[in-house]
């Protein structure tokens, strides 16, 4: 794995990243809590893989799904012995991690994003399944359960609402990451040898089909015609943005 805590992603936060791995270092009981919501669970996961690739004592509390919990008692956390972290998915983003006393309070925190050679300077939120994995990694290098946990650390941002009408830099960030380090393989949809059926609406299976099979005998502008001619159809279609369809 490639240092994720070091990428400029984090430049902002390797500090505080730091800091809660010594702390959980030292504890001697972690209380894990989080909701019971598919962004928090996913960033539990992260967390738990490197629990207990490093023997950390802890125990695991799921709180019912945010939107069964009545908007007055969303940030109530129940009171519980040692050290407390609290996986918070749905909480506003802001500019840094929150550490006091005996909580650590993980939510999207802000960051910056550079491509290349650009001066451009794009703005987008670190989820907390990307945090939690940069604390996995931190916690466990080497970890075997840590590694298989590795590729779903770009879930988080998948799943953000950001994606559904922005162009989300982290997503990309994220993406080129895992990719350069060999946790997932970005290439085109006509090499995927058995594509999800139907994840993407509109697309014609039989034509996805046919351009497989000849795929490997074109060459670039026949490729870029082809996928052109693949996707038109799905442009019309509602509720997938198109960066969603991009990354598809």
């Amino acid at each position: 794995m490639k240092d994720l805590s070091l990428s400029p992603l984090f430049s902002n936060h390797n500090e505080s990243l730091s800091r809660i791995v010594e702390i959980l270092g030292e504890a001697k009981m972690i209380q894990l809590v989080t909701s019971a919501d598919i962004e928090s669970v996913l960033a539990l996961c992260q967390l738990e893989s490197a629990f207990l690739d490093r023997n950390l004592p802890y125990r695991r509390r799921v709180l019912p799904a945010i939107r069964h919990i009545p908007r007055d008692s969303i940030d109530a956390i129940p009171d519980s012995e040692g050290l407390v972290i609290h996986i918070d998915s749905f909480h506003e983003t802001m500019d840094s991690l929150d550490l006091s006393g005996n909580r650590i309070h993980i939510h999207p925190v802000s960051c910056e994003v550079k491509f290349g050679s650009s001066q451009n300077v794009h703005h987008g939120a670190l989820d907390c399944v990307s945090i939690c994995g940069a604390l996995a990694e931190l916690l466990a290098p080497e970890g075997t359960r840590v590694r298989k946990q590795r590729p779903l650390l770009i879930s988080g941002a998948w799943l953000r609402q950001g994606i559904e009408a922005n162009y989300d830099p982290v997503l990309s960030k994220l993406r080129d990451h895992l990719d350069s380090e060999g946790s997932i393989l970005v290439c085109p949809l006509p090499e995927v040898p058995s594509p999800a059926k139907g994840m993407i609406p509109g697309l014609s299976e039989r034509m996805l089909k046919r351009l497989s099979s000849g795929w490997s005998g074109m060459d670039v502008s026949e490729r870029a015609s082809a996928i052109s001619e693949l996707v038109l159809p799905t442009l019309g279609e509602d509720g997938l943005s198109t960066m969603r369809l991009e990354e598809l």
